[in-house]
């Protein structure tokens, strides 16, 4: 896999502004923003467009005379209000989107920005939550933006190394996944050397927990019955419950860029607003499946999860990265059941690629997935009813995958 295709940087300093916003009566109108990805002579291109159903196989998603190139290949994440894209070119740029009352894509703004890695929404409707990761070793700090959609800029910064074991550690720590629960920013990450990206601590989960919206650090507590939450380019290694609970999913695998694995993937859980992971939760994910390793998740409520798995037997060396990679077909769908800790495969999915960032969207008690299946020779979104562990075939992708599927107020 072109690693490189992912782990692009610039150097600029942050700076914040607004203009007036840009409509595209172009583009078609639709109830969903969706994120698309498509291949070129030069790599990647990526587009922005709205679509009006996404559970319906006859639908199509293309950027054939329609949708918005963005600047260059992007992070997408979203406010209640707003889909902003991150993207990373020169200059790095974010770009907010929102809705008219045509249901057409309407450009509100944008800011600059140096680093922006890891997203999750805030606990009002109109903010974001980014962290710059420590990128090639050149520091060991992170830098926890909070953005506002509104003025379309950064409104807070704090800089932080999330954890620190000594002035000596030489290990920088990489953001997986963010939750905010009752005034409180809890933060996974791993430990990786910034320049060769080898993992040589894999056998502990950690998670530091700041203030929010102050973004004070308050402790960092870990748990040593699995291995690292998350893994780089995957924002959906934590999920919250109806009554605040969270639920963390460790990998701990070779294809998601691990250099080595000491622990079985897991699920642990924190307790609402507790600073600690509750020692009497556990579930193996690793024994319960016969050697597959949870790579995301998406909570669809009740205590159901939507995840992507890695098979059994695809955690090796000649995988390296797997996880990341749309045409390796290496990983199916579960649904696991939290509470009661049973697991079922998801039927009428097809076994797929990998997927950076692994975007979800739920609704109704579905999630919806992008899905890339060499064997079927098609992309395509899939409904998934947890209720049932079943998938529909939904609208077909016109490029490689779409990495983000949002749907706003406005």
């Amino acid at each position: 896999m072109k690693l490189q295709l992912y782990m692009l940087a610039a150097a600029l300093l942050l700076t914040t502004g607004c203009y007036k916003p840009k409509t595209f009566p172009r583009g078609t109108s639709g109830n969903y923003i969706v994120a698309l990805r498509t291949t070129g002579p030069g790599g990647t291109s990526d587009y922005l467009l709205t679509a009006d159903k996404l559970d319906n196989d006859s639908t199509v998603i293309t950027a054939a005379g329609n949708g918005l190139e963005q600047l260059g290949w992007c992070y997408y994440s979203a406010t209640q209000n707003a889909v902003i894209s991150f993207n990373y070119g020169a200059p790095n740029k974010g770009v907010a989107y929102v809705t008219g009352p045509n249901k057409q894509l309407a450009e509100k703004g944008s800011f600059s920005f140096e680093r922006m890695d890891c997203f999750a929404q805030g606990d009002d409707p109109n903010t974001l939550i980014a962290i710059g990761a420590p990128w090639g070793g050149g520091s060991y700090d992170c830098e926890i933006h909070i953005v506002d959609d509104v003025s379309v800029g950064i409104k807070k910064r704090k800089i932080s190394p999330l954890y620190r074991t000594s002035a000596k550690d030489t290990l920088n720590k990489w953001p997986t996944s963010m939750v905010v629960n009752e005034g409180r920013l809890y933060v996974s990450f791993y430990a990786l050397e910034g320049v060769t990206w080898a993992t040589t601590e894999t056998d502990t989960a950690m998670v530091t927990v700041y203030t929010y919206p102050g973004l004070d650090s308050l402790a960092t507590f870990k748990d040593t019955r699995t291995g690292p939450i998350g893994y780089y380019g995957n924002p959906t290694s934590m999920v919250k419950t109806e009554n605040g609970d969270i639920y963390t999913l460790s990998c701990n695998s070779i294809a998601a860029g691990f250099t080595q694995s000491t622990k079985p993937s897991g699920i642990l859980c924190i307790r609402s607003g507790q600073l600690q992971f509750d020692d009497t939760y556990f579930y193996d994910v690793e024994a319960a499946t016969g050697g597959g390793k949870l790579l995301s998740g998406h909570y669809a409520g009740n205590g159901l999860m939507v995840g992507q798995l890695l098979l059994p037997g695809k955690d090796t060396p000649d995988n390296s990265w797997a996880a990341l990679e749309p045409t390796a077909e290496v990983c199916k769908l579960v649904v696991i059941d939290l509470f009661n800790k049973t697991v079922k495969d998801v039927q009428g999915v097809p076994v797929h690629g990998g997927q950076f960032s692994t975007p979800g969207f739920v609704e109704d008690g579905k999630v919806y997935l992008s899905i890339t299946s060499t064997a079927a020779g098609e992309a395509r979104i899939y409904v998934v009813d947890p209720e049932t562990a079943t998938g529909k075939k939904g609208a077909k992708i016109e490029g490689v995958e779409v990495p983000g599927i949002y749907k706003i107020a406005n």
